[in-house]
């Protein structure tokens, strides 16, 4: 049997599609994971200096993430601002605490926190 040009299967004209692959924006993902790092530190009087690092620094790499995300094939629109907010909330929280404010609502966890690790490193001892 004779193939014709109309017996091309899908694979082959996806192929041969011009359209360019999509890929997510560093940036977005990298200010993301900063913010989440912030807001997770934010509560505790003892990462109050790294939460604000990483805040700083979140809200730094969301403005360029901003930039890249405007690009077309450019994915993490919607991460960038998501991570600005939670950075911006992270830096807030620790500001109000070298304002004065009692922000560290996190430090009566730990002991909580440090007993369920005690705990799960036991079960992975053993």
């Amino acid at each position: 049997m004779a193939t014709t040009p109309h017996d091309v299967g899908i694979d082959a004209l996806m192929d041969t599609s011009p359209e360019p692959a999509v890929h997510t924006s560093i940036a977005a993902e990298a200010g993301f994971f900063l913010s989440v790092v912030a807001l997770f530190a934010a509560p505790f009087s003892l990462t109050g200096g790294a939460s604000l690092a990483a805040g700083l620094l979140a809200l730094l790499v969301g403005g360029v993430g901003m930039v890249t995300t405007s690009r077309r094939y450019v994915a993490g629109k919607a991460l960038v601002p998501l991570s600005m907010v939670l950075a911006f909330v992270a830096v807030v929280v620790v500001g109000l605490r070298y304002l004065g404010l009692d922000t560290a609502f996190g430090d009566a966890w730990v002991p909580t926190l440090t007993s369920w690790l005690e705990s799960l490193n036991r079960m992975l001892i053993s």
